[in-house]
């Protein structure tokens, strides 16, 4: 009887879970617990926004935009995608950014996707948003590796500053292959690490990963004034690439 009552209390709580979930995937429960363990965390797509286009026609170059600006003084911001081979898209400590981000990214296919803010007292907040598309993106080589100037180009960056108000949105973007692996014959060779700073100080450390597109280009923002942004990318090859943001 116990093992009975057992399951039917494990089979409620996947049940309830689900409920909750308003873009629910067989893969959800496992990719959260991986990220995030048995933290605390409420569904809030009241507070997220997650914006994607009504139809992913190139799944090499999805576009998303996440702005969870409503949740203060917010502390991570992570973005994950349920039903790609790479789930995991980026994930950053904002220190000094604003809990918003945009970027393109790969899909396998039609996937939800997620965004997970970490707010002041410790609990997570979750959005939700759904991306139709016919698939395939993440196992395609990057174009940008049989340019006959790859070498010449390899880690441009170009950036530029806006003032919205008090928020200023830093735009970057980087030229680089941003490879799964995924292809037979191609290793994986993407950028893994982000880091912006205002002078000396450091406004975000930043982890990314190969679902996201190649050449890169993001959009961040921050409350903090400074006549000297500088971005640095790294990957996993070591490579480092750094530029003033003006």
């Amino acid at each position: 009887m116990k093992y009975i009552f057992f399951i039917l209390v494990q089979f409620l709580l996947i049940q309830n879970s689900y409920a909750n979930n308003p873009v629910a995937s067989p893969t959800f429960d496992d990719i959260l617990k991986e990220i995030i363990n048995n933290e605390k965390y409420i569904f809030d797509d009241k507070n997220i926004k997650i914006n994607v286009p009504s139809f992913a026609d190139n799944p090499i170059q999805v576009p998303i935009f996440v702005d969870a600006k409503a949740i203060k003084n917010a502390k991570r911001l992570i973005v994950f995608a349920d039903l790609n081979p790479i789930p995991k898209i980026i994930d950053m400590d904002l220190k000094n950014l604003l809990a918003l981000i945009s970027l393109n990214i790969k899909v396998a296919q039609e996937t939800p996707i997620r965004a997970l803010v970490l707010d002041e007292n410790n609990l997570w907040h979750i959005g939700s948003n759904n991306i139709k598309s016919f698939g395939g993106g993440c196992s395609v080589s990057s174009i940008s590796s049989s340019n006959t100037d790859f070498e010449k180009l390899l880690g441009k960056i170009k950036g530029d500053i806006f003032k919205i108000g008090d928020i200023y949105r830093l735009k970057a973007s980087i030229f680089h292959p941003m490879e799964t692996g995924l292809v037979f014959g191609n290793s994986e060779f993407y950028i893994n690490k982000i880091t912006i700073k205002a002078e000396d100080k450091i406004l975000a450390n930043i982890l990314t990963y190969s679902a996201i597109s190649e050449n890169p280009r993001f959009i961040f923002e921050t409350l903090m004034k400074s006549d000297d942004y500088k971005i640095e990318f790294t990957d996993i090859d070591g490579n480092e690439f750094s530029s003033d943001i003006k």
